[in-house]
C-alpha cells in the first residue's frame, strides 16, 4: 500500500513540475467572453476542429468570437509570448503577447487594435484587446 502511495504521489509530482516546466501548452479559458484558447507554443501538435487539412500547429482560439483564430507564428521570451493569429478565413491577423500573472491566470493583450471580434445580433463588434484566461487542463 505505502509503494502505491508513493508511486502516485511521484507521479503526481512529477506532472506538476512538466506543466511548470511548459507553461505555455494547455487549453484556457476566458469566462468574460467564453473564449477557448488551446496553445503547445512547444511543438506543433494541435489540429483546429474543421481544419485539419492545415495539419498540425502551435494552437488555436474559438467559441465566444467570430470564427476559429489559429496561431501561425510565436515565439516564447521568458514569462511573455508574442503570437500570431489569423482568423478561419485568412482576412485578418492579431498579434497578441500572451504573459504569465501566475500558475494558472495568463493576460492576453492585443498589440496595435483587436480584430478579433464577436457577433451581436446581425454585427460583428470588436472584442475587448486585454483579457484573461484561466488554465483549464
Amino acid at each position: 500500500m505505502k509503494k502505491a502511495l508513493l508511486t502516485l504521489f511521484l507521479a503526481l509530482t512529477s506532472c506538476m513540475c512538466a506543466m511548470a516546466q511548459r507553461p505555455f501548452e494547455g487549453h484556457f479559458f476566458c469566462k468574460e467572453l467564453g473564449v477557448n484558447l488551446y496553445i503547445n507554443l512547444y511543438e506543433e501538435t494541435l489540429t483546429a476542429p474543421g481544419f485539419s487539412f492545415l495539419g498540425k500547429m502551435h494552437g488555436y482560439m474559438k467559441d465566444g468570437i467570430y470564427g476559429t483564430w489559429m496561431i501561425t507564428k510565436c515565439h516564447i521570451d521568458g514569462s511573455c509570448a508574442h503570437i500570431r493569429f489569423s482568423n478561419d478565413i485568412g482576412s485578418d491577423t492579431q498579434d497578441v503577447e500572451l504573459k504569465i500573472k501566475d500558475d494558472n491566470t495568463y493576460a492576453y493583450h492585443a498589440i496595435g487594435g483587436n480584430a478579433v471580434r464577436k457577433a451581436v445580433g446581425r454585427k460583428l463588434v470588436k472584442v475587448s484587446g486585454d483579457m484573461t484566461f484561466v488554465r483549464v487542463k
